[in-house]
Protein backbone atom coordinates (compact mmCIF):
# COMPACT_ATOMS: atom_id res chain seq x y z
CA UNK A 1 0.00 0.00 0.00
CA UNK A 2 1.43 3.43 -0.88
CA UNK A 3 -0.39 5.55 1.86
CA UNK A 4 -1.17 4.93 5.62
CA UNK A 5 -2.43 6.36 8.73
CA UNK A 6 0.87 8.32 10.86
CA UNK A 7 -0.36 8.24 14.38
CA UNK A 8 2.41 10.73 15.24
CA UNK A 9 1.28 13.61 12.66
CA UNK A 10 -2.48 12.17 12.57
CA UNK A 11 -2.19 12.53 9.04
CA UNK A 12 -2.09 10.34 6.14
CA UNK A 13 1.06 10.15 4.88
CA UNK A 14 2.75 8.35 1.67
CA UNK A 15 5.14 5.44 2.35
CA UNK A 16 7.80 7.27 -0.09
CA UNK A 17 7.98 10.94 1.88
CA UNK A 18 7.74 9.07 5.47
CA UNK A 19 10.68 6.80 4.06
CA UNK A 20 12.50 10.21 3.43
CA UNK A 21 12.14 11.64 6.85
CA UNK A 22 12.66 8.48 8.43
CA UNK A 23 9.74 7.48 10.15
CA UNK A 24 10.46 3.87 11.43
CA UNK A 25 9.30 4.34 15.27
CA UNK A 26 7.03 1.16 16.14
CA UNK A 27 3.63 1.15 15.59
CA UNK A 28 3.80 4.66 14.28
CA UNK A 29 1.56 3.69 11.11
CA UNK A 30 -1.62 1.90 10.79
CA UNK A 31 -3.63 0.60 7.46
CA UNK A 32 -6.26 3.38 6.41
CA UNK A 33 -8.49 0.14 5.52
CA UNK A 34 -8.21 -2.28 8.82
CA UNK A 35 -6.31 -0.06 11.31
CA UNK A 36 -3.79 -2.69 11.83
CA UNK A 37 0.08 -1.32 12.49
CA UNK A 38 1.80 -1.29 9.28
CA UNK A 39 5.65 -0.59 8.50
CA UNK A 40 7.56 1.04 5.84
CA UNK A 41 9.36 -1.60 3.62
CA UNK A 42 11.71 -1.83 0.46
CA UNK A 43 12.72 2.10 2.49
CA UNK A 44 16.46 1.47 0.80
CA UNK A 45 15.77 -0.48 -2.64
CA UNK A 46 16.87 0.70 -5.68
CA UNK A 47 14.16 -2.08 -7.40
CA UNK A 48 11.20 -1.05 -5.85
CA UNK A 49 9.37 1.81 -4.19
CA UNK A 50 9.24 2.18 -1.26
CA UNK A 51 5.35 0.86 0.45
CA UNK A 52 3.35 0.02 3.86
CA UNK A 53 2.98 -3.48 4.56
CA UNK A 54 1.26 -5.27 7.25
CA UNK A 55 3.30 -7.44 9.87
CA UNK A 56 2.56 -11.26 9.82
CA UNK A 57 -0.19 -12.16 11.00
CA UNK A 58 -2.13 -8.87 11.64
CA UNK A 59 -5.09 -8.76 8.77
CA UNK A 60 -2.46 -8.41 5.94
CA UNK A 61 -4.35 -11.09 4.00
CA UNK A 62 -7.11 -8.82 3.83
CA UNK A 63 -6.10 -5.38 3.33
CA UNK A 64 -2.50 -6.37 1.88
CA UNK A 65 -3.87 -5.16 -1.50
CA UNK A 66 -5.25 -2.12 -0.28
CA UNK A 67 -3.28 0.62 -2.16
CA UNK A 68 -4.85 4.21 -0.67
CA UNK A 69 -5.67 7.44 -1.60
CA UNK A 70 -5.79 10.86 -0.50
CA UNK A 71 -8.62 11.59 1.13
CA UNK A 72 -9.00 7.87 2.13
CA UNK A 73 -8.40 9.67 5.81
CA UNK A 74 -8.64 13.58 6.95
CA UNK A 75 -6.11 15.25 8.75
CA UNK A 76 -8.95 15.20 12.00
CA UNK A 77 -7.27 11.92 13.67
CA UNK A 78 -11.27 11.07 14.58
CA UNK A 79 -11.35 9.59 10.74
CA UNK A 80 -8.97 6.77 12.51
CA UNK A 81 -9.84 3.31 11.97
CA UNK A 82 -9.12 2.00 15.24
CA UNK A 83 -8.91 4.05 18.60
CA UNK A 84 -5.20 2.71 20.25
CA UNK A 85 -3.60 4.47 22.62
CA UNK A 86 -0.19 6.57 22.33
CA UNK A 87 1.95 6.17 24.38
CA UNK A 88 5.66 7.61 25.39
CA UNK A 89 8.03 6.60 28.41
CA UNK A 90 9.61 9.60 30.50
CA UNK A 91 12.21 9.57 32.93
CA UNK A 92 12.28 12.38 35.49
CA UNK A 93 15.42 13.58 36.68
CA UNK A 94 14.27 15.66 39.57
CA UNK A 95 12.69 12.34 40.75
CA UNK A 96 14.63 9.54 39.66
CA UNK A 97 11.45 7.91 38.58
CA UNK A 98 9.94 6.50 34.97
CA UNK A 99 6.33 7.12 33.89
CA UNK A 100 4.44 6.32 30.87
CA UNK A 101 2.88 9.38 29.11
CA UNK A 102 -0.49 7.94 27.81
CA UNK A 103 -3.20 10.10 25.64
CA UNK A 104 -6.35 10.12 23.83
CA UNK A 105 -8.24 12.07 21.63
CA UNK A 106 -11.58 13.56 22.87
CA UNK A 107 -13.87 10.91 20.59
CA UNK A 108 -11.58 8.53 22.54
CA UNK A 109 -12.15 9.33 25.56
CA UNK A 110 -16.28 9.94 25.09
CA UNK A 111 -16.35 6.37 23.55
CA UNK A 112 -14.46 4.54 26.09
CA UNK A 113 -15.94 6.62 29.17
CA UNK A 114 -19.57 5.31 27.56
CA UNK A 115 -18.41 1.79 27.81
CA UNK A 116 -16.48 1.71 30.56
CA UNK A 117 -13.13 0.84 29.39
CA UNK A 118 -10.05 0.32 31.47
CA UNK A 119 -6.68 0.91 30.29
CA UNK A 120 -4.35 -2.01 31.72
CA UNK A 121 -0.63 -2.22 31.94
CA UNK A 122 1.30 -5.79 32.15
CA UNK A 123 5.04 -7.12 32.61
CA UNK A 124 4.32 -10.12 30.52
CA UNK A 125 1.88 -11.21 27.88
CA UNK A 126 -0.21 -13.76 30.26
CA UNK A 127 0.40 -11.71 33.39
CA UNK A 128 -2.42 -10.15 35.41
CA UNK A 129 -2.27 -6.26 35.08
CA UNK A 130 -0.33 -4.83 37.46
CA UNK A 131 -2.23 -1.27 36.74
CA UNK A 132 -5.72 -0.24 35.68
CA UNK A 133 -7.06 2.67 35.20
CA UNK A 134 -10.51 3.71 33.75
CA UNK A 135 -10.38 5.83 30.14
CA UNK A 136 -12.83 9.00 30.87
CA UNK A 137 -12.84 13.06 31.05
CA UNK A 138 -11.80 12.56 34.83
CA UNK A 139 -8.26 11.23 34.01
CA UNK A 140 -7.77 12.12 30.97
CA UNK A 141 -7.93 15.80 28.73
CA UNK A 142 -8.00 15.55 25.32
CA UNK A 143 -4.77 15.09 23.58
CA UNK A 144 -2.97 15.83 26.54
CA UNK A 145 -1.08 13.01 28.39
CA UNK A 146 -1.51 11.45 31.33
CA UNK A 147 1.97 10.24 33.43
CA UNK A 148 1.40 6.89 35.24
CA UNK A 149 4.21 6.40 37.84
CA UNK A 150 6.57 2.98 36.64
CA UNK A 151 6.73 0.84 39.62
CA UNK A 152 6.90 -2.52 38.00
CA UNK A 153 10.02 -3.12 36.31
CA UNK A 154 10.05 -4.82 33.02
CA UNK A 155 12.01 -4.89 30.12
CA UNK A 156 8.99 -4.48 28.18
CA UNK A 157 5.56 -3.82 28.70
CA UNK A 158 2.23 -5.03 27.50
CA UNK A 159 -0.60 -2.43 27.22
CA UNK A 160 -4.51 -3.40 26.55
CA UNK A 161 -7.68 -1.92 26.92
CA UNK A 162 -10.92 -4.24 28.13
CA UNK A 163 -12.93 -3.13 25.14
CA UNK A 164 -10.55 -4.77 22.50
CA UNK A 165 -8.55 -6.99 24.39
CA UNK A 166 -5.22 -6.86 22.41
CA UNK A 167 -2.01 -6.73 23.89
CA UNK A 168 0.37 -4.65 22.30
CA UNK A 169 4.24 -5.06 23.24
CA UNK A 170 6.34 -1.79 24.34
CA UNK A 171 10.16 -2.49 24.80
CA UNK A 172 11.30 -0.24 27.78
CA UNK A 173 14.95 -0.92 28.90
CA UNK A 174 17.67 -2.43 26.53
CA UNK A 175 18.95 -5.61 28.70
CA UNK A 176 22.57 -6.23 28.96
CA UNK A 177 24.94 -3.97 31.78
CA UNK A 178 26.76 -2.69 28.84
CA UNK A 179 23.91 -1.62 26.27
CA UNK A 180 22.31 1.65 26.93
CA UNK A 181 18.81 2.67 26.72
CA UNK A 182 18.59 6.29 25.18
CA UNK A 183 16.14 9.00 26.30
CA UNK A 184 15.45 12.41 24.56
CA UNK A 185 16.30 15.61 26.63
CA UNK A 186 13.39 17.79 26.90
CA UNK A 187 14.94 21.34 28.46
CA UNK A 188 17.88 21.91 28.85
CA UNK A 189 18.13 22.81 33.21
CA UNK A 190 18.88 20.05 35.20
CA UNK A 191 15.60 19.59 36.39
CA UNK A 192 15.13 17.94 32.82
CA UNK A 193 12.31 15.45 31.56
CA UNK A 194 13.36 12.67 29.06
CA UNK A 195 11.44 11.10 26.27
CA UNK A 196 12.24 7.64 25.50
CA UNK A 197 14.19 7.23 21.59
CA UNK A 198 12.08 4.70 20.32
CA UNK A 199 13.75 3.79 16.81
CA UNK A 200 17.08 3.12 16.79
CA UNK A 201 18.42 6.32 14.79
CA UNK A 202 20.31 8.89 16.82
CA UNK A 203 21.18 12.60 16.05
CA UNK A 204 24.36 14.59 15.89
CA UNK A 205 23.98 17.72 18.74
CA UNK A 206 20.80 16.29 20.26
CA UNK A 207 21.47 16.44 24.22
CA UNK A 208 20.65 12.34 25.41
CA UNK A 209 20.03 10.72 28.49
CA UNK A 210 21.12 6.83 28.09
CA UNK A 211 20.53 4.44 30.91
CA UNK A 212 22.34 1.69 32.25
CA UNK A 213 20.58 -0.95 33.61
CA UNK A 214 22.27 -2.88 36.86
CA UNK A 215 25.18 -0.86 36.69
CA UNK A 216 25.10 1.11 39.98
CA UNK A 217 27.69 -0.75 42.05
CA UNK A 218 30.58 -1.61 39.21
CA UNK A 219 33.59 0.47 39.99
CA UNK A 220 35.00 1.20 36.43
CA UNK A 221 33.15 3.52 34.14
CA UNK A 222 32.03 3.56 30.80
CA UNK A 223 34.48 4.13 27.94
CA UNK A 224 33.65 6.55 25.81
CA UNK A 225 35.53 8.42 22.58
CA UNK A 226 36.19 12.31 22.47
CA UNK A 227 33.59 12.73 20.04
CA UNK A 228 30.68 12.22 22.89
CA UNK A 229 30.83 14.55 25.36
CA UNK A 230 29.77 13.38 28.98
CA UNK A 231 27.67 16.35 31.08
CA UNK A 232 26.64 14.41 33.97
CA UNK A 233 26.89 11.22 35.61
CA UNK A 234 24.37 9.72 38.06
CA UNK A 235 23.83 6.37 39.91
CA UNK A 236 20.13 6.07 40.89
CA UNK A 237 17.64 3.11 42.12
CA UNK A 238 14.22 2.92 40.69
CA UNK A 239 11.58 0.25 40.73
CA UNK A 240 13.84 -1.58 42.92
CA UNK A 241 16.78 -1.33 40.55
CA UNK A 242 19.86 -0.11 39.55
CA UNK A 243 20.79 2.31 37.53
CA UNK A 244 23.83 4.82 36.23
CA UNK A 245 22.84 7.66 33.96
CA UNK A 246 24.53 10.10 31.79
CA UNK A 247 23.71 13.11 30.10
CA UNK A 248 25.72 12.94 26.78
CA UNK A 249 25.91 14.90 23.75
CA UNK A 250 27.63 13.23 20.45
CA UNK A 251 29.35 15.43 18.88
CA UNK A 252 29.99 14.35 15.38
CA UNK A 253 29.88 11.38 12.97
CA UNK A 254 33.70 8.86 13.11
CA UNK A 255 34.66 5.78 13.20
CA UNK A 256 34.58 5.61 16.46
CA UNK A 257 31.29 6.92 17.45
CA UNK A 258 29.80 4.92 14.75
CA UNK A 259 31.49 1.75 16.39
CA UNK A 260 30.26 1.68 19.77
CA UNK A 261 26.88 3.12 18.89
CA UNK A 262 26.71 0.31 16.33
CA UNK A 263 27.46 -1.84 19.07
CA UNK A 264 24.68 -0.54 21.09
CA UNK A 265 21.99 -1.37 18.20
CA UNK A 266 22.27 2.64 17.19
CA UNK A 267 23.12 4.29 14.18
CA UNK A 268 23.95 8.21 13.91
CA UNK A 269 22.57 11.14 11.38
CA UNK A 270 23.31 14.36 11.21
CA UNK A 271 20.55 16.74 13.20
CA UNK A 272 17.99 18.64 11.36
CA UNK A 273 16.62 22.17 12.71
CA UNK A 274 13.58 23.42 13.27
CA UNK A 275 12.13 26.48 15.13
CA UNK A 276 9.57 28.69 15.41
CA UNK A 277 10.35 32.02 14.39
CA UNK A 278 6.79 34.18 14.88
CA UNK A 279 4.30 34.74 16.58
CA UNK A 280 5.83 34.14 20.29
CA UNK A 281 4.48 31.25 21.56
CA UNK A 282 3.87 29.93 24.97
CA UNK A 283 4.43 25.90 24.90
CA UNK A 284 1.37 23.86 27.39
CA UNK A 285 2.16 20.46 27.70
CA UNK A 286 4.49 20.37 24.66
CA UNK A 287 2.33 22.45 22.27
CA UNK A 288 3.28 25.59 21.27
CA UNK A 289 0.38 28.13 21.43
CA UNK A 290 -0.40 30.78 19.26
CA UNK A 291 -3.29 33.50 18.35
CA UNK A 292 -2.71 34.09 15.03
CA UNK A 293 -4.16 31.89 11.63
CA UNK A 294 -0.30 31.33 10.58
CA UNK A 295 3.41 31.00 11.64
CA UNK A 296 6.72 31.47 10.15
CA UNK A 297 9.22 28.63 10.84
CA UNK A 298 12.79 27.94 10.22
CA UNK A 299 13.75 24.43 8.96
CA UNK A 300 16.79 22.75 7.37
CA UNK A 301 14.71 20.69 5.56
CA UNK A 302 12.11 21.29 3.20
CA UNK A 303 8.49 20.81 4.45
CA UNK A 304 6.73 18.28 2.72
CA UNK A 305 2.51 17.60 2.93
CA UNK A 306 1.78 14.65 4.39
CA UNK A 307 5.41 13.65 4.81
CA UNK A 308 6.82 15.53 7.93
CA UNK A 309 3.54 18.07 8.40
CA UNK A 310 0.36 17.38 8.59
CA UNK A 311 -1.02 20.38 6.55
CA UNK A 312 -1.99 19.95 2.66
CA UNK A 313 0.31 21.79 0.11
CA UNK A 314 -1.90 24.45 -0.28
CA UNK A 315 -1.22 26.20 3.73
CA UNK A 316 2.62 26.10 2.82
CA UNK A 317 4.49 28.79 1.40
CA UNK A 318 8.30 29.14 1.00
CA UNK A 319 9.69 33.21 2.19
CA UNK A 320 12.97 31.83 1.40
CA UNK A 321 15.00 28.17 1.30
CA UNK A 322 14.98 27.93 4.72
CA UNK A 323 12.13 30.18 5.78
CA UNK A 324 8.22 29.06 5.62
CA UNK A 325 4.82 30.47 6.02
CA UNK A 326 1.97 28.09 7.21
CA UNK A 327 -1.72 27.76 7.79
CA UNK A 328 -2.01 26.81 10.86
CA UNK A 329 -4.61 23.92 11.45
CA UNK A 330 -5.64 22.42 15.07
CA UNK A 331 -2.83 20.49 16.34
CA UNK A 332 -0.45 21.12 13.42
CA UNK A 333 2.77 19.23 13.83
CA UNK A 334 6.07 19.20 11.88
CA UNK A 335 8.13 15.93 12.33
CA UNK A 336 11.30 14.42 10.58
CA UNK A 337 13.75 13.28 12.31
CA UNK A 338 15.16 14.71 15.81
CA UNK A 339 12.93 17.42 14.45
CA UNK A 340 9.43 18.02 15.89
CA UNK A 341 6.93 20.76 17.01
CA UNK A 342 3.07 21.00 17.65
CA UNK A 343 1.40 24.20 17.25
CA UNK A 344 -1.74 24.86 17.97
CA UNK A 345 -4.46 28.23 17.60
CA UNK A 346 -5.78 29.53 20.80
CA UNK A 347 -8.16 33.08 21.26
CA UNK A 348 -6.24 35.34 23.12
CA UNK A 349 -6.80 35.05 26.68
CA UNK A 350 -7.82 38.05 28.39
CA UNK A 351 -7.26 37.77 32.47
CA UNK A 352 -6.99 39.93 35.43
CA UNK A 353 -4.03 42.15 35.24
CA UNK A 354 -2.59 45.14 37.73
CA UNK A 355 -1.77 48.26 35.44
CA UNK A 356 1.44 49.50 36.11
CA UNK A 357 2.43 53.01 36.90
CA UNK A 358 5.81 54.75 36.48
CA UNK A 359 6.43 57.65 38.92
CA UNK A 360 9.09 60.53 38.97
CA UNK A 361 11.29 62.28 41.49
CA UNK A 362 13.70 65.15 41.03
CA UNK A 363 17.17 64.58 42.74
CA UNK A 364 20.68 66.15 42.80
CA UNK A 365 22.44 63.10 44.68
CA UNK A 366 20.71 59.68 44.20
CA UNK A 367 22.02 56.66 46.51
CA UNK A 368 20.90 53.25 45.49
CA UNK A 369 18.67 52.01 48.15
CA UNK A 370 19.18 48.00 49.55
CA UNK A 371 15.97 46.60 48.35
CA UNK A 372 14.76 43.99 45.40
CA UNK A 373 14.49 46.44 42.50
CA UNK A 374 17.08 47.25 40.08
CA UNK A 375 18.63 50.47 38.88
CA UNK A 376 20.18 51.90 35.88
CA UNK A 377 21.64 54.86 35.48
CA UNK A 378 21.04 56.54 31.88
CA UNK A 379 23.40 59.15 29.83
CA UNK A 380 25.28 60.39 27.00
CA UNK A 381 28.12 57.75 27.89
CA UNK A 382 25.14 54.60 27.83
CA UNK A 383 23.89 52.77 30.03
CA UNK A 384 25.37 51.55 33.41
CA UNK A 385 23.66 49.22 35.87
CA UNK A 386 24.13 50.78 39.72
CA UNK A 387 24.88 48.67 42.84
CA UNK A 388 23.46 48.68 46.71
CA UNK A 389 24.94 51.85 48.76
CA UNK A 390 26.69 53.88 45.15
CA UNK A 391 26.16 58.00 45.49
CA UNK A 392 25.18 58.92 41.87
CA UNK A 393 25.61 63.04 41.03
CA UNK A 394 22.97 63.46 38.48
CA UNK A 395 23.51 65.78 35.61
CA UNK A 396 22.10 67.73 32.87
CA UNK A 397 20.61 64.65 30.26
CA UNK A 398 21.43 61.70 32.84
CA UNK A 399 18.79 60.12 34.80
CA UNK A 400 18.40 56.94 36.70
CA UNK A 401 15.70 54.11 36.10
CA UNK A 402 14.30 51.70 39.25
CA UNK A 403 13.05 48.23 37.54
CA UNK A 404 10.82 45.76 39.35
CA UNK A 405 10.77 42.37 37.97
CA UNK A 406 11.47 43.80 34.44
CA UNK A 407 9.27 46.55 34.47
CA UNK A 408 10.06 50.24 35.07
CA UNK A 409 8.39 51.76 38.16
CA UNK A 410 9.82 55.05 38.78
CA UNK A 411 12.63 57.78 36.93
CA UNK A 412 15.32 59.81 38.93
CA UNK A 413 15.96 63.18 36.78
CA UNK A 414 18.31 66.04 37.80
CA UNK A 415 17.64 69.69 39.46
CA UNK A 416 16.91 71.98 36.30
CA UNK A 417 18.22 75.28 36.81
CA UNK A 418 15.84 77.88 36.05
CA UNK A 419 16.79 80.36 33.06
CA UNK A 420 15.60 84.35 34.45
CA UNK A 421 14.70 86.77 32.34
CA UNK A 422 12.98 90.25 33.21
CA UNK A 423 13.56 91.68 36.23
CA UNK A 424 14.98 88.55 38.09
CA UNK A 425 17.45 88.53 35.83
CA UNK A 426 18.33 92.70 36.21
CA UNK A 427 18.66 92.29 39.90
CA UNK A 428 20.22 89.09 39.61
CA UNK A 429 23.05 90.80 37.76
CA UNK A 430 23.46 93.95 39.78
CA UNK A 431 24.19 92.03 42.47
CA UNK A 432 26.34 89.69 41.05
CA UNK A 433 28.35 91.95 38.51
CA UNK A 434 29.67 95.61 39.44
CA UNK A 435 31.50 96.55 35.82
CA UNK A 436 29.87 99.63 34.24
CA UNK A 437 31.04 101.76 31.04
CA UNK A 438 29.23 105.40 29.75
CA UNK A 439 25.97 105.47 29.11
CA UNK A 440 25.31 105.65 25.17
CA UNK A 441 21.20 106.20 24.50
CA UNK A 442 21.72 105.92 21.15
CA UNK A 443 22.95 102.07 21.31
CA UNK A 444 19.17 101.95 22.60
CA UNK A 445 17.53 103.72 19.89
CA UNK A 446 16.47 101.31 17.52
CA UNK A 447 15.35 98.73 20.09
CA UNK A 448 12.24 97.75 21.13
CA UNK A 449 12.50 97.68 25.11
CA UNK A 450 10.34 96.74 27.49
CA UNK A 451 8.95 98.27 30.69
CA UNK A 452 12.02 97.02 32.95
CA UNK A 453 14.72 97.88 30.64
CA UNK A 454 13.22 101.49 30.33
CA UNK A 455 12.72 102.12 33.93
CA UNK A 456 16.51 100.68 34.41
CA UNK A 457 17.96 103.20 32.07
CA UNK A 458 15.88 106.04 33.21
CA UNK A 459 17.40 105.29 36.37
CA UNK A 460 20.98 105.59 35.12
CA UNK A 461 22.96 108.33 35.16
CA UNK A 462 26.20 108.73 33.42
CA UNK A 463 26.88 104.80 33.51
CA UNK A 464 25.48 101.43 32.61
CA UNK A 465 26.13 97.97 34.16
CA UNK A 466 28.17 96.14 31.12
CA UNK A 467 26.19 92.97 31.56
CA UNK A 468 22.86 94.29 31.87
CA UNK A 469 23.43 96.45 28.50
CA UNK A 470 23.87 93.09 26.96
CA UNK A 471 21.20 91.14 28.02
CA UNK A 472 18.66 94.45 27.61
CA UNK A 473 20.50 94.48 23.60
CA UNK A 474 19.18 90.40 23.77
CA UNK A 475 15.96 91.03 24.82
CA UNK A 476 16.29 89.24 28.02
CA UNK A 477 15.51 91.95 29.60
Amino acid sequence: MHKAYDTILQSEVSAVLAAQNGGFEPYRYECACCGEEVYIAAAYSTRREAHFRHRKGNNDVECEKYLGQYGALSIDSRSRRSNRERVEFYFDNRSKTFSLGLRFNADEIQSYEHENVDFEIRTKDSAIPFYSLSINSSHFSPDVPTLIALNNFSFSYYLSNTLSGIKRKYDFIKPGNSTPTFFKLQGNDSDFKAKLVRSTVLFTNIQYFVIFQNHYSTPQDIQLPDEILVNGTVRFESMGYKFLGKTLLIQKKTARSDAILDSWGYQLESAESLTLLWPPAPVNNDVSIITSDEAFVFTSFELQAHGNINVHSTDIFKVNRSISRILVKPKTKIFNKNAEIVIDKAEQPIGNYSLLTTSKSIESKFIVPNDDDSYFLFNSFGVTPLKVGQAVLLTPKSEIRRYNFGYLTRCFYPYQHEELVGEALLEDILMHCKRTEALDLNAFASLKMSNVALRYIDKCKDSINVVAKQRIMEGLI
